[in-house]
């Protein structure tokens, strides 16, 4: 290593008292921001994350990325109690069986990201297929509502306050959008086939129309963003219980020099939720 050179993170995080084990029937959701994007975060990356990030000509767009992604490989590595550099996230698309699509750690795990504007959230759950969305709450064009809303929700949104209804389209599309990532279809789905409740009513999803609805029921949960945004958390067959936790003081703890421990790291993930062998 040359002089001056930053050491590289340990791969696997000795914070296990920043990641608390991971329960059936918990979805843990880690919040943190753009600001807390550091260097170092850089070596938790794999080859193909820390090339797509150089492809991001904004900042603020390469922010997010390492944010969102250093955090969720730290918290999924922490649950298996392995290194970073030791896991692997694979993506099967759902329609072409492509090496793309909703990344997937090793099972029981179930993973989902997001990050918009500020803020970057990191979905986990033990066996139950989620997804997660925020965005930031920003005007839209009528040509987008009519694109991605189904008729009853183009009525309830027109019927807002003009100041209610940026708000409005982005409640219906981080509901949506969280379904969608659910069932691992994405934007595969046209998002005006999905018929939700009104921003105002308790999530839940009314219908969905065409040949690619789950059989399994789908759950709904609007999430607490912060200022600014809006974010909704979806599951596959079974509810859970949403645990708020801080990934900004994870990833504060990462990058702060007495916290580079070496050494092997007990699994978080209890024995019997520990990955199927492959």
């Amino acid at each position: 290593m040359t002089a001056g050179a930053a050491e590289p993170l340990p791969a696997a995080p000795a914070h296990q008292a920043l990641v608390p084990p991971l329960r059936p029937g918990e979805c843990q959701l880690w919040w943190a921001s753009a600001r807390d994007a550091h260097p170092r975060l850089r070596e938790l990356l794999d080859e193909g994350e820390r090339a797509r990030a150089d492809r991001l000509r904004k900042p603020a767009a390469r922010a997010l990325h390492l944010t969102a992604h250093a955090l969720a490989r730290t918290v999924t590595a922490a649950q298996l109690g392995v290194s970073t550099d030791e896991l692997t996230l694979t993506a099967v698309c759902k329609q072409c069986g492509g090496p793309h699509g909703k990344p997937q750690p090793p099972r029981p795990l179930r993973l989902s990201w997001s990050h918009s504007g500020e803020r970057v959230v990191v979905a986990l759950t033990l066996g139950t297929d989620i997804g997660v969305d925020v965005e930031r709450i920003a005007p839209c064009e009528q040509e987008t509502a009519d694109r991605v809303l189904a008729p009853p929700e183009r009525a309830a949104l027109a019927a807002l306050p003009s100041a209610e209804r940026p708000a409005g389209f982005v409640r219906y599309w981080t509901r949506k959008e969280a379904l969608l990532k659910s069932t691992g279809d994405g934007l595969a789905v046209a998002p005006e086939l999905l018929h939700v409740t009104a921003p105002a009513a308790a999530p839940r999803l009314l219908s969905w129309s065409g040949p690619d609805r789950p059989w399994l029921p789908l759950h709904l949960y609007d999430l607490d963003a912060g200022p600014g945004h809006l974010a909704a958390l979806a599951t596959v067959g079974a509810p859970v219980r949403p645990t708020r936790h801080d990934g900004s003081a994870l990833l504060a703890a990462l990058h702060t020099p007495t916290d580079l421990l070496a050494g092997p790291v007990d699994p978080i993930l209890p024995t019997a939720e520990r990955p199927l062998a492959s």
